[in-house]
């Protein structure tokens, strides 16, 4: 086996924190460990390994809560750090008591031989045994990571210093995992990139090259920053048949006071230009967005202008983050930083306004036809999501349906689900 003479077969455990780059990243490593031999275990590793986040100071003491957490649950596992949060604490030269070995970088598979050697003294590689690489991704949609980097330097994000340069996956490269992953019987792709609109040579080279693959039926793409998103990118959308009729639009705020002292590079009347573009073109499009509730300075009356700029946006699903300062970033030292009582009590008026919002939106498919990608099944119901990202589910008596793609009706609303049946 890849393990060689080893007396047993190693495993790990890998956990994956914050946003869909993350999450590819990690699979991508523990493809890299299938490919030495070991194992995946959830129960017992030799080897956990926190692929951690550090986009906020609450996403780092996440990363320390689960590390000890871990520690406590397996007190002779070998604990790594990788991700963002190793990076970070890398470039501040800050100790990690929580772990035995920290890893900002893996790309190469050297280094990841490196780390399981230094860990697993007994450990002995076998190039030439066989190896357990597995499938890339074990979930219904597949991650495809195609760009990585930020050039933006919003005033209180730290993944532009962390995450380094923007580079851009070749394309023949991208076309390659995204047929692996069709072959695994993956039906929905769905594209990631800290800065996906940066794509180059062009976001739209790449789709289209993307959607000549046999077997594939969807494209999604993962959040991309609202002034790139240009007419031949909505056409595209429009038009192809592989295309997932979603934009994630990120807004951050409402307010162009906030927005200006976020460093984001656009006003709100750009980004209603962007939307009102894509209703144009598809009525039924889904919009979803990110927002900071709480930033530095955000006023009563700047809260106000997002919540107004929120109804008029009627947006189909909403991520809120409470700001929380980023050691590094300029917004961490701005005046006027909001206290938590207040931050929360913004976050469930933001929360109850989009959920009004959300069930709007998901009310429009109410006696149309709607194609549901199936990826769960829990209480006698298979659970999914339309091409526009309409949270769905169908009574079932089995898992059959499972990572099928099947047209359907809308039938009712529950718990923010659009009830369905069968075509």
């Amino acid at each position: 086996m890849g393990q060689g003479r080893n007396m047993k077969k190693f495993s790990f455990l890998i956990r994956s924190l914050g946003c869909k780059v993350s999450q590819y990243d990690g699979e991508r490593l523990a493809e890299k460990l299938g490919n030495l031999g070991l194992v995946a275990d959830e129960s017992n590793p030799d080897i956990f390994i926190l692929n951690g986040c550090s986009v906020t100071g609450r996403a780092s003491q996440k990363v320390r809560q689960t590390l000890r957490a871990a520690r406590k649950r397996w007190p002779g596992v070998k604990i790594v750090l990788a991700g963002c949060e190793a990076r970070l604490r890398g470039q501040r030269h800050e100790e990690s008591p929580e772990a035995d070995c920290v890893l900002p970088h893996y790309d190469d598979f050297a280094t990841v031989l490196e780390m399981v050697q230094k860990l697993l003294p007994q450990f002995i590689y076998d190039p030439h045994g066989e190896s357990e690489p597995g499938p890339l991704t074990s979930r219904t949609r597949a991650f495809l990571k195609v760009q990585d980097g930020c050039n933006q330097f919003c005033s209180y994000c730290i993944v532009s210093h962390l995450r380094g340069e923007e580079w851009s996956r070749p394309i023949d490269d991208a076309v390659a995992e995204a047929q692996k992953l069709v072959e695994e019987g993956h039906k929905e792709l769905v594209l990631t990139g800290i800065h996906l609109g940066h794509f180059r040579p062009s976001l739209l080279d790449l789709l289209t090259a993307l959607e000549k693959i046999p077997g594939l039926q969807r494209l999604r793409l993962s959040s991309i920053e609202p002034i790139e998103v240009d007419e031949a990118l909505i056409e595209w959308v429009a038009s192809s048949a592989k295309a997932c009729a979603h934009f994630h639009l990120p807004l951050q705020s409402g307010s162009d006071t906030i927005l200006q002292a976020m460093r984001r590079p656009y006003t709100t009347a750009d980004f209603r230009r962007v939307v009102e573009k894509i209703r144009a073109r598809m009525p039924l499009a889904a919009i979803s967005t990110d927002l900071i509730v709480g930033f530095p300075g955000e006023t009563d009356e700047l809260f106000a202008e997002t919540m107004r700029f929120l109804e008029e946006m009627q947006f189909s699903r909403l991520h809120i983050f409470k700001f929380s300062p980023r050691d590094g970033t300029p917004a961490a030292t701005m005046p006027g930083q909001i206290g938590n009582a207040l931050k929360s009590q913004r976050s469930h008026q933001v929360e109850q306004l989009w959920q009004r919002c959300a069930a709007n939106f998901h009310r429009c498919f109410i006696g149309r036809a709607v194609e549901v990608l199936w990826e769960t099944c829990t209480d006698g119901f298979l659970h999914g999501f339309s091409r526009e990202y309409v949270p769905c589910r169908m009574p079932s008596a089995d898992a059959s349906g499972l990572n099928q793609i099947m047209l359907v009706n809308g039938v009712d609303l529950a718990e923010g689900d659009l009830l369905v049946t069968e075509a």
